[in-house]
């Protein structure tokens, strides 16, 4: 018996636009909405000092 189900979740389609303007608009406004990932080193420091701090505890 399988007990590993995978079910897809809903696509969201969007309507076509029109309006050129009103286009790159949304285009925008969705580029604004994307997270910003940052690399290790450009400031997660705390990151790296719960590593450090884990190390340290397994190493004790």
């Amino acid at each position: 018996m399988t007990t590993n189900m995978v079910r897809e979740s809903a696509k969201i389609l969007e309507f076509p636009v029109r309006n050129i303007q009103k286009l790159r608009e949304m285009r925008e406004r969705d580029a604004r909405m994307h997270p910003v990932i940052m690399e290790s080193g450009c400031g997660s420091w705390y990151h790296e000092e719960a590593i450090r701090e884990a190390e340290e505890a397994r190493k004790q």
